[in-house]
């Protein structure tokens, strides 16, 4: 789509901006908590443009290619820059871990209080702006993006404070405090952002196992086909809802008896106009499948 590849533009090019920024302020007053700040931007350039390329290859009308879609491709994205996050969390922690062990680091809190204020307010821009336009996309990718900017986000917010209390502490007598807030807000910003690329990485695993779509899409396509069975005295049913990325796949095995109203095609074409109509409503792409059978083997 077009709309989602140019906020992964718009993404990768504010990555970059604060990938510059963050690397050289860092480096210049030799502050660590900066220069992870920085990396993490430098990170999120080479996902969104990672992200960028995936989505147009998923986007691609290849269907003879590839029949049945392309949909498992999006959790494995997420999953892919999901791990690349988690693991530049856990080695930067590390890091400033073993700075703490060898007695702290003393940062220059002007300049440090003037970056964090920068990067805090225009991290949250991009974070709002992505988060309102990623609505109206249905896109885990563009999903991800997001909430890697609110990471940013948060992560200037917490550098703002830190420098802020780092000030505090020399101003009251306490310079031996003091060295140890960078490296500190570094441990206490990784230890945080551990658990979002975590939770990333177990849902788009049980996507790529297909596992059952969330209780809400659930309860109202087995509200739907309870209904459908009343009305039309079908024996029983089984379905089968997933969802892979923005495909929503739903199988449905009518078990009918010569009692059943459905006699003929048409009747269980009917039945499958009444299902695709009522699932209008789930913004995502389906892949509908209603098959009808006298024989529960088929079924299962």
């Amino acid at each position: 789509m077009e709309a989602e590849n140019k906020m992964l533009k718009f993404s990768a090019f504010g990555g970059l901006l604060f990938a510059i920024l963050g690397i050289a302020w860092g480096w210049a007053i030799k502050s660590e908590m900066i220069q992870f700040d920085g990396l993490y931007s430098l990170i999120s350039l080479g996902l969104a443009l990672f992200a960028i390329i995936a989505t147009n290859f998923i986007n691609k009308n290849d269907v003879n290619k590839y029949p049945f879609g392309k949909c498992n491709l999006e959790p494995i994205i997420v999953i892919i820059k999901s791990l690349v996050l988690l693991i530049m969390c856990s080695i930067t922690m590390i890091s400033a871990i073993k700075q703490v062990i060898n007695g702290g680091n003393d940062v220059e809190e002007g300049f440090a209080v003037g970056y964090a204020l920068i990067s805090s307010i225009g991290c949250t821009l991009i974070y709002f702006y992505m988060r309102r336009t990623s609505k109206n996309l249905n896109s885990e990718i563009v999903k991800v993006e997001s909430n890697q900017w609110f990471m940013d986000a948060m992560l200037s917010v917490g550098v703002l404070i830190g420098f802020l209390l780092s000030v505090l502490l020399k101003y009251i007598g306490l310079y031996k405090i003091s060295i140890y807030v960078d490296p500190g807000m570094v441990i206490l910003s990784s230890s945080i952002f551990l658990r979002m690329p975590i939770t990333s990485i177990i849902s788009a695993f049980k996507e790529l196992i297909y596992s059952s779509a969330n209780n809400e899409i659930n309860y109202d396509i087995l509200k739907l086909v309870k209904e459908i069975e009343k009305e039309y005295n079908v024996e029983d049913s089984i379905s089968r809802v997933v969802k892979i990325g923005r495909e929503l796949r739903i199988e449905i095995d009518f078990i009918i008896s010569n009692e059943s109203k459905i006699k003929s095609i048409e009747d269980m074409d009917k039945v499958r106009e009444i299902i695709d109509k009522n699932t209008n409503h789930f913004d995502l792409k389906k892949w509908l499948s209603i098959s009808f059978t006298k024989n529960r083997k088929w079924a299962i």
